[in-house]
């Protein structure tokens, strides 16, 4: 077999490649959906950011590197000793931590410092297969929509960053409802917070996030109203930061999960005094990420509908040029 791969920021069709052999405990597999994450866009639009220029120092790949790390699909070939069996449908956990670091002993690889993510330092999910370790691939049920299924790498951000704190009877926000925020609104449903109120400019992200759980909706102006115990950041933009601060009470937390490509001013003066606590929460591990996965099969998350556009890859290069949008944007290898 032989597949087709692009390089997405020079939008050039490089030459087939014979696909590989999994070794004994990996497997071979035929994508079906690989989404686009605003971390992609950034790369493009303004790295490298995550995708080596220099030999990483692990695997030795630099780029060109076939981005894609939100995915889904069947597995066609398997190794004997993968633990998966040909036919499964499965979502790669995209992470591969060294195991060694003091993040990985302690139970935090998704800090760890040597990780080789897929679709960052190892080629992902944006192309016809991937090669993946069968013991990094969780089960993903087949009735599951193409449009959910491959929402488990952003739900396992989204629980990541819920388990980072006790939101049990507390007010939280979510400033920013994207494809991100909305995940946050319906993983803190789950966890069963005192209210949930979401923050967003557009109406049409309100009306969502209000289908997704959340008991309340604000505009951005409004954001002082809430006077949260914990804000999560999703929105990975300098207004997503104004806000939240503005979000936020005295004494409160705000949980930061959007990807910020560029430092940004902050009032210290305005946290020392109010004594707010600013906390970073990245990736996932993979307790979380099998977790979303089981709870997507079973239909607790992924509830929410959500505006899609489908595309086949031959379209990635320039949709990976736009910026992000409320619209989740899916590659499918099968559209031609």
């Amino acid at each position: 077999m032989r597949a087709v791969r692009w390089h997405a920021r020079n939008d050039v069709r490089l030459d087939e490649v014979a696909l590989p052999e999994p070794r004994p405990d990996e497997v071979l597999i035929r994508i079906e959906a690989a989404g686009i994450c605003g971390t992609d866009v950034d790369e493009v639009l303004h790295g490298p950011i995550t995708v080596p220029v220099a030999p990483h120092p692990v695997n030795g790949r630099s780029a060109p590197i076939t981005l894609g790390h939100e995915m889904v699909g069947v597995v066609e070939q398997a190794g004997p000793a993968s633990g998966v069996a040909p036919g499964a449908r499965v979502a790669p956990w995209p992470s591969q931590p060294c195991g060694t670091c003091p993040d990985c002993a302690t139970g935090h690889a998704n800090r760890c410092r040597r990780q080789v993510a897929l679709g960052m330092a190892a080629d992902g999910g944006m192309a016809d297969y991937l090669v993946a370790a069968g013991s990094a691939c969780v089960p993903v049920g087949a009735e599951v929509a193409l449009d959910r299924a491959v929402l488990v790498e952003p739900f396992a951000v989204a629980l990541h960053g819920v388990h980072q704190v006790d939101v049990g009877g507390a007010r939280v926000a979510v400033v920013g409802i994207g494809s991100l925020g909305l995940c946050v609104i319906e993983a803190l449903a789950l966890a069963r917070p005192a209210e949930i109120i979401a923050i967003s400019r557009a109406e049409t992200a309100r009306t969502a996030a209000l289908e997704a759980g959340a008991t309340a909706a604000l505009t951005p102006d409004r954001a002082h109203e809430a006077e949260a115990d914990i804000v999560f950041e999703t929105a990975g933009a300098a207004p997503g930061v104004e806000t939240s601060v503005a979000a936020v009470r005295r004494g409160g937390r705000i949980v930061v999960l959007g990807g910020h490509s560029k430092p940004l001013p902050i009032d210290l003066l305005d946290l020392v005094v109010r004594e707010v606590i600013v906390q970073g929460s990245v990736s996932h591990c993979f307790v979380d990420f099998a977790e979303a996965a089981r709870a997507i099969t079973a239909g607790d998350l992924g509830r929410t509908s959500r505006p899609v556009e489908f595309a086949g890859l031959e379209a990635g290069p320039a949709l990976l040029r736009t910026p992000a949008s409320a619209t989740k944007r899916i590659l499918v290898p099968a559209l031609r």
